[in-house]
């Protein structure tokens, strides 16, 4: 068997774990702003959960902020408090 050596071949990113569900912009969010999340009744329960999953795999890079996730009529409510 022959082998080619070859140069400046680009290792590949590793891909790891579940892609995210919720592509929220919490990087961009100041102290003070709200993002709300429109959900059917039926989903609110299951999806706040995926929600504040996806805030604390966040909050735990940037241990500068907080956030208060609320259940709401029509959704889920994300309040940046720190």
């Amino acid at each position: 068997m022959d082998y080619k050596i070859q140069k400046d071949v680009p290792i590949p990113k590793p891909v790891r774990g579940k892609p995210i569900k919720y592509d929220l912009p919490l990087e961009e969010m100041d102290v003070g702003d709200f993002i709300g999340v429109d959900l059917p009744k039926k989903k609110i329960d299951k999806e706040i959960k995926i929600i504040r999953n996806a805030i604390t795999r966040f909050k735990s890079r940037r241990l500068d902020t907080q956030f208060k996730v609320v259940k709401l009529e029509d959704g889920v409510g994300i309040w940046r408090t720190e």
